[in-house]
């Protein structure tokens, strides 16, 4: 019994053994395969990083470089008018939100600044033939993005440089832009954000300056090794290399080993080098292989524990760990699993541990958002019906509204046209029971009837659709808007309309506006009882601004604003003023109180309007 117990215990132990080293070997072979492509990888993201941040920096130079080609196409150059008020104003459009720090210029083809912004006296008259970046520009007549350049004063500075032509397509000199490298909001616009203290981004120019960088002390220093990075810039190549950063400590210089990922832009003659040590990037290389170490040291002991108790530790903890599982299957998660030592079993006892574990939160967690789902879709359907509600009462009011227009029309129609046609008809009649008593007269009675019903069904066309509208602008058809509806009443009426006069904007919008505006003097004619109106039009802040102010009665804001069924026409016309005003995405505020009179501001983004002079 003995001996076949030895015997037993010899095969398990060689077995062990076996397994063990078969295992040891195909775990150093995957080790060392993990390893190496773990480098590899760690190297592939700084890689990627540097080409993710040079396609962004690339984006916003081409982007600076378009804004220096807008001046050309905006057509404002004229250098024989010798105002520069245009071109001032498009280097002005140019310069806002640009990396132009220093400014935008325009130079003519001898080189001489002639308009800057922000204007500098001292540089009015400054003639930059002699700035390498400036005088290639010229003689080449392609844009130029530049190297760090030291003026005369010893400041550091980049150009940006662009043709100028003016409108008629000539090139009349260059267009540039001042970028100061020391500017603090430099790096921040181009997006290199400080990502940790021993790794840093540089942005370099082909010299090997610092242009910019997520560390500032680092900006305008040189770092240009063997003319590293003018070999890749040059080359357009990418790199991942090791090198080495000089750092001081009181009087002794000491040397740490960093890897450097570099790209160079496609834009300009500079590169993007992210740096780092090279222990952080090896540092998850350096856990694997201790990992790898770790677990080898455990595969050995292992093997000796499981020789020696393998016979009396994995039975019943076996057992147990069955019935535990055959419970979870059951969905019985209240009895925990009982640990079963601190070996692989007991791992495998705290793993059904964790599972039971994450199974009552996973449980848990589809109950909340079960709860969650519930109430979303509660608010769905509440937004839902909220919206039909809305989309009818908006139907009923533009069904209304076209009612009342056709009532509108059918009453002028019936009161003016219909009763003129029927004197004149009646006169006709009379002519022919008549004819002896026929004159001329008589035929000119029945002319200026005719006429007055002609003038009548023109009148009602024209509030259809205001032909003045189309033929004169909205500034024109405002005027004669309140002529009709105040003037004629004998209502005081005031309007300016200053620098909006010849302005024209997008038909529906001009259109929207002038319902909108024809609806508030209608209230004001019909209900307000008013003296003076005021009106204000124009164009401030890229806002167009309609103000109608009032010295009538007043009205109470909280008796137009109740439920559908009780809103008098009055409270349909302020609905329907703000529904207008909603499509063209402007603002209306109505300010009134009784015997206060009535306030009306309107408010329309310019850009929307898109408004342009014929």
């Amino acid at each position: 019994m003995s001996t076949k117990t030895g015997s037993l215990r010899k095969r398990i132990t060689l077995t062990i053994l076996a397994g063990i080293s078969i295992i040891l070997l195909s775990f150093g072979i995957a080790s060392y395969l993990i390893i190496q492509k773990n480098i590899e990888d760690s190297l592939s993201k700084r890689l990627a990083l540097s080409r993710l941040i040079r396609n962004n920096i690339d984006n916003i130079i081409k982007d600076n470089i378009n804004r220096l080609y807008d001046i050309s196409l905006s057509g404002s150059v004229d250098l024989k008018d010798r105002t520069f008020e245009p071109e001032k104003e498009a280097i002005r459009t140019a310069y806002r939100y640009s990396l132009f720090s220093d400014g935008v210029f325009l130079l003519d083809k001898g080189g001489t600044v002639f308009v800057n912004y922000p204007e500098r006296v001292r540089e009015n008259t400054l003639n930059v033939l002699s700035i390498e970046p400036v005088n290639r520009m010229i003689a080449m007549g392609i844009p130029v993005v530049s190297n760090i350049y030291t003026l005369d004063n010893g400041k550091k500075i980049l150009y940006v440089l662009v043709p100028l032509k003016d409108r008629n397509g000539s090139l009349v000199g260059v267009a540039g832009g001042q970028i100061d490298p020391t500017n603090p909001t430099l790096a921040q616009k181009l997006g290199l954000a400080d990502i940790g203290r021993d790794m840093f981004i540089d942005l370099v120019d082909s010299n090997g300056v610092i242009i910019s960088s997520s560390n500032p002390t680092r900006i305008l220093t040189q770092c240009n090794r063997n003319k590293f990075f003018t070999k890749m810039i040059e080359a357009k190549q990418e790199r991942v290399a090791s090198c080495h950063v000089c750092h001081f400590a009181g009087n002794t210089e000491n040397k740490q080993k960093t890897m450097l990922a570099f790209v160079p832009l496609e834009s300009s003659p500079w590169g993007i080098s992210i740096q780092e040590p090279e222990e952080a990037v090896f540092v998850s290389t350096g856990k694997l292989k201790r990992t790898f170490l770790v677990l080898t040291m455990i595969f050995i002991g292992t093997a000796f524990l499981l020789t020696i108790g393998i016979n009396r530790s994995i039975v019943n903890p076996l057992k147990e760990l069955i019935r535990g599982a055959e419970r979870i299957a059951r969905g019985d998660l209240s009895r925990p699993v009982s640990p079963q030592g601190s070996d692989e079993i007991g791992a495998l006892s705290e793993s059904f541990e964790a599972m039971r574990s994450k199974l009552i939160e996973s449980m848990e967690s589809i109950r909340v958002h079960t709860l969650q789902l519930e109430t979303r879709v509660e608010e769905r359907t509440r937004q839902i019906n909220e919206s039909q509600r809305r989309a009818e009462e908006l139907l009923k009011k533009i069904i209304s509204s076209q009612e009342e227009e056709r009532k509108r029309i059918a009453r002028e129609l019936h009161d003016g046209a219909l009763q003129e046609l029927s004197v004149a008809l009646m006169k006709v009649d009379m002519c022919r029971l008549h004819p002896q008593e026929i004159t001329i007269e008589k035929v000119s009675m029945i002319r200026d009837i005719l006429g007055q019903t002609i003038d009548g069904v023109l009148g009602i066309l024209q509030n259809l659709r205001p032909t003045m509208l189309d033929d004169l602008g909205l500034a024109a058809a405002i005027k004669s808007l309140l002529e009709v509806h105040l003037g004629e009443n004998g209502i005081n009426y005031f309007i300016n309309t200053d620098g909006v006069s010849d302005k024209r904007f997008r038909p529906e919008v001009e259109i929207t506006l002038f319902r909108i505006i024809q609806e508030a003097i209608v209230n004001i004619a019909r209900h307000a009882r008013a003296e003076n109106v005021f009106v204000l039009f124009k164009i401030e802040q890229q806002i167009v601004n309609v103000d109608i102010e009032d010295d009538g009665e007043g009205f109470d804001l909280n008796e137009v604003y109740l439920p559908a069924a009780s809103r008098d026409r009055r409270g349909l016309g302020l609905m329907g003023m703000r529904e207008r005003v909603f499509l063209i995405r402007g603002k209306i505020e109505i300010c009134s109180m009784p015997g206060l009179g009535t306030r009306i501001g309107i408010r329309i983004p310019l850009q929307f309007t898109e408004a342009c002079n014929d």
